[in-house]
């Protein structure tokens, strides 16, 4: 592809399209960071940051990946022992931050494809003292989505001391979620995925006592000390220079999921339906039959094609999709259901990819 060329259209789990009147937001002018204009915009923000993820408690927006933000709610929630609990290559990443940070971390495997259940959750608490839990909500890498609210009750029951961290990057925004309503201290996203803007930016919901928490923790860091970030939000302004466009856009989307909620919800649920059968009908859905996610769909290579080629084929005609991530390469792909690709879009794609396997089929 030459540099003026027009880029694929984007079917993967992540960046994913975006509506030109979204981008256009970024085009504003550039305001300064400490400036009224900037915590004008900054409590526009954090008011419908709460909308979103249904919650009293505050929302930060970090310039950063989620990654980030998983770093962070490690750094300032985990006294010590944590549990981690390890479905896919993401909630492996969770684990590892919490290694690298020097937080003693217990790592509890369930089988890539499988949701992370309850009775497994309680069974691990009862095995040790920990001061948190590490789970991923929706595992991008399976498509596998766990039962968080379940989870959340459980881990509540055990010891209320327990913190809950939940990475929420492809679940936020692609279904609703209560924060407020469910006993989680850390629910995190980041901006490129279900909430289908630019990357760059995180937002993270935190409970009163993960900030009670922070202020136990020593060596919380600079740039994601948590009670650093919290008293920058209640002046609606961030520690250090944000991304001011970004900002910009967000507002633009959230203003819009929060407008029709149900739209927006109901959308994504309607291109993950598609996919699916679409895919019972050719391979088989990866994930145990349940727990499916609704902002991609993981689908098994049954037919043993080459993704790489199917991936040529599709970029030859305007879009693409994602291969297996990680040990699942060629071994799934992956249709993502997030960002401005409709249903006729998707429909458009599942046609091409009847073209490319009956092609298979010729040969």
């Amino acid at each position: 592809m030459t540099e003026n060329s027009t880029p694929p259209r984007l079917f993967i789990p992540g960046p994913v399209e975006i509506e030109r009147e979204v981008l256009e937001e970024m085009q504003r002018p550039m305001i300064g960071h400490r400036a009224p204009e900037f915590s004008a915009l900054g409590e526009d923000l954090n008011r419908l940051a709460k909308g979103l993820f249904r919650s009293d408690d505050p929302v930060y927006i970090l310039t950063s990946s989620a990654t980030g933000a998983m770093e962070c709610s490690v750094r300032n929630c985990v006294r010590e022992k944590v549990l981690c609990f390890v479905n896919g290559a993401f909630s492996e990443r969770f684990f590892k931050i919490c290694q690298v940070n020097g937080k003693e971390a217990t790592r509890i495997d369930v089988d890539w494809g499988m949701a992370v259940k309850p009775g497994l959750v309680k069974e691990a608490l009862a095995g040790g003292d920990y001061d948190a839990v590490t789970i991923v909500h929706n595992e991008t890498s399976t498509g596998v989505l766990s039962p968080l609210e379940q989870i959340a009750e459980v881990v509540s029951e055990e010891r209320r001391e327990i913190l809950l961290l939940v990475d929420g990057v492809t679940s936020v925004g692609s279904i609703p979620i209560e924060f407020g309503k469910y006993p989680i201290d850390v629910l995190l996203t980041g901006s490129q995925k279900s909430l289908a803007l630019p990357p760059g930016l995180a937002l993270m919901a935190v409970s009163e006592r993960a900030r009670k928490r922070a202020e136990e923790v020593e060596s919380r860091g600079s740039y994601f000390d948590l009670l650093t970030i919290h008293n920058y939000w209640l002046k609606n302004q961030t520690p250090c220079t944000p991304a001011v466009s970004l900002m910009y856009a967000l507002r633009k989307r959230l203003e819009g999921i929060l407008a029709d909620e149900d739209g927006w919800y109901g959308a994504h649920l309607e291109r993950a339906e598609l996919t699916r059968s679409w895919a019972r009908e050719r391979f088989k859905v990866f994930p145990e039959e349940g727990y499916e996610s609704v902002s991609l769909t993981c689908i098994e290579n049954t037919r043993g094609i080459s993704i790489v080629d199917l991936n040529a084929f599709l970029r030859v005609h305007g879009v693409i999709i994602a291969n297996g991530y990680g040990i699942l390469r060629e071994k799934t792909f992956r249709i993502g259901h997030m960002g401005a690709n409709d249903v006729d879009q998707h429909r458009h794609l599942l046609a091409l990819l009847d073209r490319f396997l009956e092609g298979e089929r010729a040969n």
